[in-house]
C-alpha cells in the first residue's frame, strides 16, 4: 500500500517570468526528494510549460499555480486531502482572505516574501493560519517539518486503529523528511558571521521519538511481526 500524501499548493504569479525563484525551486526539489536536481531547467521547465501539471517527490505531490482562480480550482479538487499552501506575499493578500472565509480546513499557509513589513497590514489579522518567511529555506524546513507532523499523527491514527503495517510507512516516511530536514539545516543555517538566523536544536525531539528500541517506527514493526507478517523495509 502506497501511503497517502498531502499536497503542496505552490502560488506565485512571478513563475510566468523564465528562471523565478529558480534556485528556490531547485532547492525545494533536492529537500524533498533527497537528490539535487539533475538538469537546472528541468524543473522550470516542468512547471512553465503548463500550470497546471504535477510533480511528485517524495511522496509529496507539488501543485504549482499562477493565479487566485488556478489556486481555487486546486484547492476545491484537493479538499478532501491535507493541503499546504506556498505563496508569495502579493499572491497572499488576495488569497489567504478568501481561504479563510471558504476553505476552513486548509490551516497550514507558507507566506514568502523579501519584506515582510510590507505584508504585516493584511498578515496580522490571519496570524493564526499563515507562516511568514523572508529566507527560503527556513520555509523549507518549516515545511517539511509540519509534513512529517503529519505522517506521524497519521500513523498513529492507524496504530490506533490495529493497522501497523500502515503505521509503519507513515512512520518511515516521517523519518525520512525530518532526516532532510536536519540535514538542511545543518548545511544552511549558522554560517560564519551569521548573528541573525540560528539553527534551531529543538527538532531531534521527533526523531528521537521515531528512532529506537521504543520509537513508534519499532513499535509498528513489533507490532506487524506479532502478527505474523514480515516487516517491509522503506
Amino acid at each position: 500500500m502506497s501511503v497517502p500524501s498531502p499536497v503542496i499548493i505552490w502560488c506565485d504569479g512571478s513563475f510566468e517570468n523564465d528562471n523565478s525563484y529558480q534556485s528556490m525551486k531547485d532547492e525545494f526539489n533536492e529537500t524533498t526528494t533527497g537528490t539535487p536536481t539533475q538538469d537546472p531547467d528541468a524543473m522550470d521547465v516542468s512547471i512553465l510549460n503548463d500550470e497546471m501539471r504535477e510533480f511528485h517527490s517524495n511522496n509529496v505531490p507539488l501543485v504549482v499555480v499562477r493565479t487566485i482562480d488556478d489556486a481555487k480550482k486546486k484547492i476545491n479538487e484537493h479538499i478532501n486531502d491535507k493541503v499546504f499552501i506556498i505563496c508569495s506575499g502579493t499572491m497572499g493578500r488576495a488569497l489567504v482572505p478568501i481561504i479563510a472565509e471558504n476553505y476552513p480546513t486548509v490551516q497550514d499557509i507558507y507566506i514568502y516574501a523579501h519584506d515582510l513589513a510590507l505584508h504585516a497590514d493584511w498578515a496580522m489579522k490571519y496570524v493564526q493560519m499563515i507562516k511568514m518567511f523572508d529566507f527560503h529555506t527556513s520555509l523549507l524546513i518549516r515545511l517539511t517539518r509540519d509534513i512529517s507532523k503529519w505522517y506521524i499523527e497519521q500513523g498513529k491514527l492507524y496504530s490506533q486503529l490495529d493497522d501497523p503495517i500502515s503505521a509503519l510507512k507513515y512512520f518511515q516516511q516521517a523519518h525520512k523528511l525530518e532526516i532532510e530536514a536536519n540535514r538542511r539545516g545543518e548545511t544552511e543555517w549558522n554560517l560564519p558571521g551569521t548573528t541573525t538566523r540560528l539553527r534551531p536544536t529543538a527538532f531531534l525531539t521527533r526523531l528521537k521519538h521515531l528512532e529506537g528500541e521504543h520509537g513508534l517506527i519499532a513499535q509498528a514493526e513489533n507490532a506487524i511481526r506479532a502478527g505474523g507478517l514480515p516487516v517491509q523495509n522503506s
